[in-house]
């Protein structure tokens, strides 16, 4: 049987049959023939100009009240800083642009990338700022611990598990900063998510999803303990209202991923090729990608960097590339293939585990001669 070749979208980068994807006579695809086109994965939110001008005045109003807020040497703010380009421009636009005071908050999941500890080293040395940087590191058994759980229990004919993953994860991060800031009664927390990452939120995580949905129901049984359930925020802190409001400023500031990078490498802050995201971010994005790429022929950041082109269409070309040329190695599991291995190593399972686990969930989806199809495709693909 000839596989035909992979059809790729002509404004975006997604694929045809990537996830369900469709492509129309002009050879463009559900997201971007259809701003209100979503799937259970990811919806393109599209934030126009006049909501954005609101929250952009909102965004003033915040720092002239963290100013004002900021007295005897207390901090104004806190920034979850990963060592990305991202956290890295903002942490400096926080200090050199803006006058904050911040405390830099780092959470080591036990999976970061040396690059990136490189970086948060750079940075802190360069703005001379490591006595304003926290890093927590206790919290690592707890990640390894909720990885394992996720990996081996995920049952989803439709939702992606590095979507699970990155939600179980980011709400957990989350709360240890904002416990930080909660601590010290610091009543803002940055995070520097770009544009392209609004699937969730929108500017400002709202109250009532910290106190609702950043504790999951999973941490109340095996194998978690209450070593686990420290790291989360408490009932009463919730209860007494004692949650800072957590702000999201990509959202409304101008945004250029362009001007980001040569921020942080002309300053210095990180070293020239080193702000790419394939490099910083965590070990556990690969091993998912490994994970979803062959159980459901697609992955979620394929639908992320797909919506970063739609905002800015001259960065196609460096994507597609990209794409074509990584998608392949992921299924062998030849990309990042030794962080791939150290992480399943770490959390307790083996690869032969893992695609065993594929196989069997697979093998029972309604839509695995589809998924198969795509697959079989992207590996023989050589464009």
């Amino acid at each position: 049987m000839i596989e035909k070749k992979v059809q790729i979208c002509s404004n975006c980068i997604l694929p045809e049959g990537f996830l369900g994807i469709q492509l129309n006579s002009e050879k463009k695809c559900n997201f971007c023939c259809d701003s209100t086109y979503k799937n259970v994965n990811w919806y393109g939110r599209t934030v126009g100009p006049e909501l954005k001008n609101k929250y952009l005045e909102e965004w003033n109003r915040i720092i002239e009240s963290a100013k004002k807020n900021g007295k005897d040497g207390a901090y104004d703010c806190v920034l979850g800083f990963s060592g990305g380009k991202d956290s890295t421009a903002l942490l400096d636009y926080l200090i050199n642009d803006i006058g904050l005071k911040v405390l830099a908050v780092t959470v080591d999941i036990g999976f970061m990338p040396d690059i990136a500890k490189e970086n948060i080293k750079k940075t802190l040395d360069q703005l001379n700022f490591a006595q304003h940087h926290l890093l927590i590191e206790d919290a690592i058994p707890t990640f390894t611990k909720l990885y394992k759980y996720l990996f081996l229990n995920h049952k989803s004919n439709e939702v992606l598990l590095s979507r699970k993953v990155c939600d179980y994860c980011c709400d957990l991060l989350h709360s240890i900063v904002v416990k930080e800031a909660v601590k010290r009664k610091i009543p803002y927390v940055f995070f520097g998510y770009s544009p392209d990452q609004i699937f969730r939120y929108f500017f400002e995580i709202p109250r009532n999803e910290i106190a609702n949905v950043w504790r999951p129901k999973l941490i109340e049984h095996q194998p978690f303990d209450e070593n686990d359930k420290k790291w989360y925020l408490s009932y009463e802190d919730i209860n007494n209202n004692a949650i800072p409001r957590v702000i999201l400023p990509y959202h409304v500031l101008e945004y250029k991923e362009k001007s980001i990078v040569e921020r942080v490498e002309s300053k210095n802050l990180i070293s020239k090729g080193h702000a790419d995201p394939l490099l910083t971010n965590c070990d556990v994005i690969p091993a998912t990608a490994f994970y979803d790429l062959n159980r459901y022929g697609g992955m979620l950041y394929a639908l992320q960097y797909a919506e970063l082109v739609r905002q800015n269409p001259s960065i196609r070309k460096k994507w597609l590339i990209t794409l074509k040329q990584v998608v392949p190695l992921i299924l062998k599991n030849k990309y990042k293939e030794k962080p791939v291995n150290d992480f399943f190593q770490k959390i307790g399972v083996s690869i032969e585990q893992i695609r065993d686990v594929i196989d069997e969930h697979l093998k029972r989806d309604p839509q695995k001669d589809r998924i198969n199809s795509v697959i079989r495709s992207f590996s023989k693909n050589k464009n």
